[in-house]
């Protein structure tokens, strides 16, 4: 997909708004921006994210107290507009901003020894460091500073199927595929809240109804029909049936070019930003830093800012439209928002958006015992084929400088292991690519026993032996989940303890086991890989198969 190109109006907005900060600010600043790379190749892409600028949001000579304060473009006006008033008090304090938007503010934030850092919404936490900020509640740590909610963009024929799919972001998602004819438009999720929320809330509306698995794999196909704008264009559609998920904020600047669109909150959550008070760690561990940290949130949540929020074209936390907002225009939101996006829900996004955030080695292991010719229930397709599907998926969500292996395994399969090396764990070259194909292709369920607890210790072994630092490496094992026919195997306490002993040697390995069918055999390996902090996933249908191995890739690969 191509880059989208910025237009001359949206060009002019930018000089426009950068020109009024500064005047907000002080006539004698100087405003430098620089824009991090990045494409919109999405599950072909990489992109670190983010617009920068650096001033000090105003001057206060013989002021000792100063805050350091990284924040999102859309909020430094509220900061320009408090910041008199914080450096006239006798208490005076003054502050230094440095605007950041987008995934790589949380290194701004650390490499300038930043106070507090005030993105445009909280799920950028899953970005930082641990250490990096101050636990929930210290030093008002976590508390909303602001809203935005973000609405439905299209035109009137796109919208009446929206309705017809229940006014919802659960039916927008379901309507977003190839084919349909309906497509989508966000902000590049790497740059901002406006990207990263709206398109984390499009999944989110999956994961709410279906699970983790589907959500992932609905991302995958959305992304598939779905437009990424950059910098600070608006994802406003530029055809029939396109839908553009925009803030509240941008659309307040934008509504003279929307013409006859409409706008939609979606009936079942709202998605919205929250601009929250992060504060650093290093910073609450001083008192002096503290009280001038507090002097800055009292007046960021005292009455004074909401006309600052207001004239930002921001909500108060609890409150409702800015003034601007003219009436009639923006539809009622629902009383339930969307949680905020936890931290693995972000590296879905991220997964699924750019290629980078794929790159990570996977050893899959599939059984091949008997059973796995059978029938998935409800349906004629037999389990194998389901399986083969999800490698070939695999192999095309995974970057080129990934590493891909094939083992098969079953009772005796290569005496004396119990399973075979169909492919060795390489990158995926060209020639790699067509080797896996074919290694795919030659998988088949086989009269014998399944074999499973030795193939597990073996696999987790061999994961430890490819690991490259710095780059996830992943054990996916599918199985019927019978450890049958199998004379002299592991017992589950066995597998357990030599799990354990094998990590306390080895650099980290995930571990993924997928169980077909059987929730007891499930929750039987969940306690022996437990030691590894082994993930065990029970699934019992068609669609459920295709899902968990779109989940491996697009953000399995990274924690849960």
């Amino acid at each position: 997909m191509g880059r989208h190109r910025s237009s001359p109006y949206a060009a002019w907005w930018f000089v426009a708004f950068a020109v009024a900060v500064i005047a907000c600010v002080s006539a004698a600043i100087t405003l430098t921006v620089r824009q991090s790379g990045g494409d919109s190749g999405g599950l072909a892409g990489s992109n670190l994210g983010g617009i920068e600028h650096t001033a000090p949001a105003v001057a206060a000579p013989g002021c000792r107290r100063v805050v350091r304060v990284v924040t999102a473009a859309s909020f430094a006006p509220v900061l320009a507009s408090i910041a008199p008033g914080l450096a006239s008090a006798a208490d005076c304090v003054e502050l230094q901003v440095t605007i950041t938007d987008g995934r790589s503010a949380a290194g701004k934030v650390s490499q300038l020894g930043a106070d507090v850092w005030i993105p445009d919404d909280t799920a950028w936490v899953a970005t930082a460091p641990s250490d990096l900020l101050a636990p929930t509640g210290a030093a008002g740590s976590g508390t909303v500073l602001a809203t935005t909610p973000i609405y439905m963009v299209s035109d009137k024929g796109t919208g009446k199927r929206i309705d017809q799919a229940g006014q919802s972001w659960l039916g927008l998602t379901g309507l977003l595929a190839p084919g349909s004819g309906v497509r989508l438009t966000v902000p590049d999720p790497a740059g901002s809240g406006d990207g990263l929320v709206a398109a984390g809330d499009v999944g989110e509306s999956v994961w709410l109804d279906k699970g983790m698995d589907a959500s992932a794999e609905a991302l995958a196909t959305v992304f598939s029909v779905t437009r990424s704008v950059f910098g600070t264009d608006v994802a406003i559609p530029n055809r029939a049936g396109e839908v553009g998920l925009i803030t509240e904020r941008a659309l307040l600047r934008h509504l003279g070019v929307l013409g006859g669109m409409e706008l939609r909150s979606g009936r079942d959550r709202a998605a919205m930003l929250r601009y929250t008070w992060l504060p650093t760690a290093a910073a609450v561990s001083e008192t002096k830093r503290t009280a001038a940290l507090q002097r800055l949130l009292a007046a960021l949540t005292g009455g004074a800012a909401d006309s600052a929020l207001g004239a930002a074209g921001l909500r108060a936390p609890t409150g409702g439209p800015p003034p601007s907002a003219p009436a009639n225009r923006l539809p009622a939101l629902p009383k339930t928002p969307f949680p905020v996006l936890a931290p693995h829900h972000v590296e879905h996004v991220f997964a699924t958006w750019y290629s980078r955030d794929r790159r990570a080695d996977l050893l899959a292991v599939v059984d091949v015992s008997g059973s796995m010719a059978d029938p998935v229930p409800g349906t004629k397709t037999p389990l194998m084929s389901l399986v083969q599907d999800g490698c070939r998926r695999i192999s095309q969500l995974l970057p080129d400088d990934a590493r891909f292996g094939l083992w098969e395994f079953g009772s005796q399969l290569a005496p004396p292991r119990d399973y075979r090396v169909l492919l060795p764990t390489d990158e995926m070259t060209p020639k790699h690519r067509k080797a896996v194909a074919s290694a795919v292709d030659s998988l088949v369920a086989r009269p014998t026993g399944t074999g499973l607890y030795d193939t597990i210790l073996a696999a987790y072994t061999e994961a430890t032996r490819l690991y490259r630092p710095g780059i996830a490496i992943q054990v996916l094992v599918f199985t019927d989940g019978r450890n049958q026919d199998d004379p002299g195997s592991l017992q589950l306490t066995q597998l357990s303890d030599q799990l354990a002993t094998v990590m306390g040697k080895s650099p980290p390995v995930a571990l993924t086991v997928v169980v077909f069918g059987s929730e007891q055999q499930a929750k039987d390996i969940e306690r022996a890989v437990k030691p590894v902090n082994g993930y065990v996933e029970a699934v019992s249908s068609a669609a459920a198969v295709t899902a968990v191995f779109v989940h491996v890739v697009a953000g399995g690969l990274h924690g849960r």
